[in-house]
């Protein structure tokens, strides 16, 4: 008789399994016990999800993937490797009435879930991504940076909005870590392409710095996107970009940035790139969107009438009248 792993050990005694052969392949290690009572595949044993699917079999049936394990398991983007090495730990929400404990490589979370806030994905129950994201943004014990990079990444993919977000978090009034999970949310944005564009915005926030906008375009008349930045501010024309190393080093795309980099300086805009050096010396980076900032008045005033739209409008914005620009 055969009987899908992972499963408890009563439950394979229960299907007729004699419990000498049970106990047989425990002890020659063709299968493991990662938690106790509970019998997976020796062959599958580093497979994180397999480890989740464990980890439920050992609790009871109200059990439901959370956290961290739920967002690796739902596809989160941008999450940290070790939070789904082969030993990370598993965890769990539970009613608030379970009498189960805690046990290595178990973490148990008790949480009243409501109808909508849990997914079965490939099998197993987990947290919604809202609830899953929400969960995440009160956890004091993890960075900043990384939730919003976090939650950056799940509004591109389309799995929570910001509407959701404020919708759960409205129905958790006066719950440990709502209110800083509440300004996490704020801190997030959409489109944003990659966790060091979201590491580079926030550096410049924390400093002050609260006129950008991510994802700024640059449209025809009819709509057509001619060209998308990373971050920027239009009133301004500051556009910059974070240029990851694999991409921006391929021939094709470095030839395409100067190009692009020239087109955009002939409508106005002040360009600047980041590198990942710039992440780690944050200071320069300030330093040189401060510079930037301070320079844009006399910059912008010296612009010609007519050099691009966005130009126009910021001249508009500082409020040069038409009879100074330059034709």
């Amino acid at each position: 008789m055969s009987v899908p792993l992972p499963a408890a050990r009563r439950a394979l005694l229960a299907q007729g399994l004699p419990r000498q052969r049970v106990d047989h392949r425990l002890r020659n290690r063709s299968v493991i016990a990662p938690f106790r009572g509970v019998h997976v595949d020796a062959a599958r044993v580093a497979d994180f999800r397999t480890r989740c699917r464990a980890a439920l079999v050992s609790q009871g049936l109200d059990a439901v993937l959370a956290m961290q394990s739920s967002a690796f398991v739902l596809g989160v983007r941008w999450l940290p490797a070790e939070w789904s090495r082969p030993d990370a730990v598993v965890h769990v929400a539970v009613p608030p009435q379970d009498a189960h404990r805690h046990r290595s490589g178990l973490r148990l979370h008790r949480r009243t879930l409501r109808p909508g806030e849990i997914v079965l994905i490939d099998g197993m129950p987990c947290m919604s991504p809202v609830r899953t994201l929400v969960e995440l943004a009160r956890d004091f014990a993890l960075s900043q940076v990384l939730v919003v990079q976090i939650i950056d990444g799940a509004r591109r993919d389309g799995l929570v909005t910001i509407d959701g977000l404020h919708a759960c978090l409205a129905q958790m009034p006066g719950e440990r870590g709502v209110a800083r999970a509440r300004e996490l949310v704020e801190l997030s944005r959409h489109p944003v392409d990659s966790p060091q564009e979201t590491s580079m915005r926030l550096a410049l926030w924390f400093e002050g710095i609260r006129d950008l906008e991510v994802g700024i375009e640059i449209c025809e008349y009819d709509g057509v996107v001619l060209a998308r930045g990373d971050l920027g501010s239009r009133r301004w024309l500051i556009w910059s970009e974070y240029d990851g190393y694999d991409a921006h080093t391929q021939r094709p795309t470095f030839r395409g940035d100067r190009v692009g980099d020239r087109w955009l300086q002939r409508r106005g805009w002040h360009v600047m790139r980041f590198v990942d050096t710039d992440l780690r010396q944050r200071g320069r980076l300030v330093a040189d969107w401060r510079q930037a900032l301070a320079d844009a008045p006399r910059r912008i005033g010296a612009l010609a009438k007519g050099l691009s739209p966005e130009a126009d409008q910021a001249r508009r914005d500082l409020g040069l009248p038409d009879r100074c620009l330059r034709s």
